[in-house]
């Protein structure tokens, strides 16, 4: 019988991976194939707070279950992921938002290009927890 930290780990990890998967692959494309330039960047922007959320709460959920297992390294990775995450929402997406209201074009492009290489970075450490606990 599973124990309550192996379903922590899997609900936490898929949900984890799912939903960042979904918001990348599918929710950003649409919105701005969809809806007109500035309306989509306007829903991206009130989205991003929720997105992290989801990020915090699901990864939380996957390292208590690593705590219960006394996998204190899974459980750090996903902790760092957490703070990662805290920082973009609460210190990178205001720079961003900041540069972009300031009209400094090339900076919110790199900036916005940064953040993308850390998305996929977090994704890809979930992804490899996910695997290694599949």
């Amino acid at each position: 019988m599973p124990t309550t930290g192996n379903i922590l780990v899997a609900l936490g990890l898929a949900a984890l991976t799912g939903g960042m998967l979904f918001f990348g692959a599918v929710m950003a494309p649409l919105v701005f194939t969809k809806l007109p330039a500035e309306a989509a960047g306007n829903f991206i922007r009130a989205a991003f707070p929720f997105y992290y959320a989801y990020i915090i709460a699901t990864s939380a959920l996957a390292a208590g279950g690593f705590l219960l297992r006394s996998q204190y390294g899974a459980a750090s990775a996903l902790f760092a992921l957490m703070a990662v995450t805290v920082w973009l929402l609460f210190g990178w997406m205001p720079h961003l938002e900041a540069m972009r209201l300031a009209g400094d074009t090339a900076g919110f492009a790199r900036g916005h290009r940064i953040s993308v290489w850390i998305n996929g970075a977090q994704l890809l450490t979930a992804l490899a927890l996910l695997v290694r606990n599949a």
